[in-house]
C-alpha cells in the first residue's frame, strides 16, 4: 500500500471523527477510544475484536474513493452503533444463519445513522418493500421475518447474498465469527452455508472485551451535559445505563490494586486558585496531590497466545481504571518497545521470542528517568527465576494455563481465571 494513499486515508478518517465528535459527541468520544486502522485487506469498514480489544477499520480506496464527506461519517457511526448494541459481542445458536443475521444487524443499525447518510448500497428498510418492515423492531425481529421469506420466497436467499456482497460494512471479525487475529482466519473461511463454524473466539473472552467497551462507554457518558446526553436517542441511553451495572473483572483490581499499592502513594504540594493560603489569606492556595505509577510488563514471547495477549491489554484497561498511571513495557528476552497507556491498546506488540524476566527489571533499574510505585508483571511464569531486583514492588500476574510458583521472586502473585 503506497504511504500517501494511507496518510490521505489516516487523515480523512481523523477529519470524519472529529466532524461526528463535534455533532454528535457521544458517538465522537467512543470512537476516539477505540483502536483504528487502515486496512486493505478489510473489503470496506468494520468493528472487529482482536488481540489487542477493538477495532475500527477501513479499506482506504473504499473510505476516499466512494464515499463522500459525509457518507464516511454515516459509515463510521454505523460502524460505532453496532458497538453499543453489542452486535460484535454476541453469540447466537448453532442454528442461526449468520448472512440473515448480518442483515437484521444491519436494518437495526441503519435506522439510527441520521443526520448522517449512507451511502446507497446500505441495506435498509425500504431494501424490502415487499415485506412492508416496521421501524423500530428488534434484531430478533427482523431475523424472524427473514427466515420466513427465505422458506418460503424462492430466490429471496439470493438477494440476501447480493445485499451483502454491496454492504459498506463487514461483519466478518465479530465474536461468533472467531474475531481477528485469532485461530480462526475470519469469516470467509469459517462460513459452511451461511452458519459459522466453531469459533477460536471463546464467549468468556468476549465477555471481558465486552466488559472494557462498557467502561469507554462510561467515560463517553461522563463527557456528555445534560442537553448532549438528552439529545441521545431514549433507546441508547437505555442501553447505556443498563451498561453501567454490568462491570465485573476477572481479577478483583480493587482489592488487589489497594492492598499492593497501599503504601505508594506520593505527595505534592501544588498550588490551586479554588483554595486561599491560609497563612497570607491570598490566592492561590495550595492543596496536596496524591499521585501514583505503576509500571507494567507484558509478556509478548512466543508461548502467549492471541487470546491471553487480549486478556493482559483488558486487564490493563482495568487498572488504569482505577486512575494510576501507567507505563506499559513490552517484553519477551528483551525490551520491545514501552509507551504510556492511554486507554486504547496498540494496533501490534512487539515479540515473539524467548522469554526471560531480567531485562524488564533491568530497564527500570537503569533505562527509566521516574520512579514508579509498583510493577505488575503479565505473563505465563514460563521462564528461569529473574537474578536483577526491581527498583520498586511488585505483582506477578500470572495468565490462567501459566505456572506460579517459588520462582516468581520479590513479589506477590495472582492466578488470572480460565478463558
Amino acid at each position: 500500500m503506497e504511504n500517501s494513499l494511507l496518510q490521505r486515508a489516516e487523515s480523512e478518517l481523523d477529519q470524519a471523527i472529529v466532524m461526528v465528535l463535534r455533532k454528535e459527541p457521544f458517538y465522537g468520544h467512543l470512537l476516539g477510544s477505540v483502536v483504528r486502522r487502515i486496512d486493505a485487506r478489510i473489503a470496506t469498514a468494520a468493528v472487529t475484536l482482536s488481540p489487542v480489544g477493538v477495532s475500527l477499520v477501513v479499506n482506504p480506496e473504499f473510505f476516499l474513493e466512494r464515499l463522500s464527506p459525509e457518507e464516511r461519517c454515516g459509515v463510521i457511526k454505523h460502524e460505532i452503533l453496532h458497538l453499543v448494541l453489542r452486535h460484535l459481542f454476541r453469540f447466537e445458536d448453532p442454528g442461526t444463519d449468520r448472512m440473515q443475521l448480518n442483515v437484521a444487524a444491519d436494518l437495526v443499525v441503519n435506522q439510527l445513522v441520521h443526520p448522517w447518510p449512507l451511502p446507497a448500497s446500505a441495506i435498509t428498510l425500504a431494501s424490502f418493500p415487499q415485506l412492508q418492515l416496521r421501524p423500530g423492531k428488534s434484531v430478533e425481529h427482523y431475523y424472524r421475518r427473514l427466515e420466513q421469506q427465505c422458506r418460503q420466497a424462492s430466490g429471496f436467499e439470493s438477494t440476501l447474498r447480493r445485499l451483502c456482497d454491496g454492504s459498506p460494512s463487514d461483519h466478518g471479525h465479530w465474536a461468533a465469527a472467531g474475531g481477528e487475529g485469532f485461530s480462526n482466519p475470519g469469516s470467509s473461511e469459517v462460513m459452511d452455508a451461511g452458519k459459522p463454524l466453531a469459533p477460536e473466539l471463546s464467549e468468556q473472552l468476549t465477555r471481558i472485551f465486552e466488559e472494557a467497551f462498557n467502561r469507554q462507554v462510561q467515560r463517553a457518558r461522563a463527557r456528555l451535559s445534560d442537553r448532549q446526553w438528552g439529545d441521545l436517542p431514549g433507546s441508547i441511553r437505555s442501553l447505556v445505563e443498563s451498561a453501567a451495572k454490568q462491570a465485573t473483572a476477572t481479577v478483583d483490581w480493587k482489592r488487589a490494586l489497594r492492598l499492593f499499592a497501599s503504601a505508594g502513594y506520593r505527595t505534592r504540594v501544588v498550588a490551586t486558585t479554588r483554595r486561599r493560603s491560609k497563612r497570607f489569606g491570598t490566592y492561590p492556595g495550595v492543596r496536596i496531590s496524591r499521585e501514583r505509577s505503576l509500571a507494567v510488563v507484558v509478556d509478548t514471547s512466543g508461548s502467549i497466545g492471541p487470546q491471553t495477549l487480549a486478556l493482559f491489554f483488558a486487564e490493563i484497561d482495568r487498572i488504569s481504571h482505577t486512575g494510576a498511571d501507567i507505563l506499559v513495557i513490552e517484553c519477551d528476552a528483551a525490551v520491545g518497545s514501552t509507551y504510556t497507556y492511554r486507554g486504547v491498546p496498540p494496533s501490534q506488540v512487539h515479540g515473539g521470542g524467548g522469554t526471560a524476566f531480567n531485562p524488564a527489571f533491568r530497564w527500570l533499574r537503569e533505562e527509566s528517568r521516574k520512579r514508579y510505585d509498583g510493577c505488575i508483571y503479565l505473563t505465563d511464569g514460563y521462564a528461569d527465576a529473574p537474578t536483577v531486583r526491581p527498583p520498586c514492588r511488585l505483582l506477578w500476574v500470572i495468565s490462567p494455563d501459566g505456572r506460579g510458583g517459588e520462582h516468581l521472586r520479590w513479589g506477590k502473585q495472582i492466578q488470572m481465571e480460565g478463558i
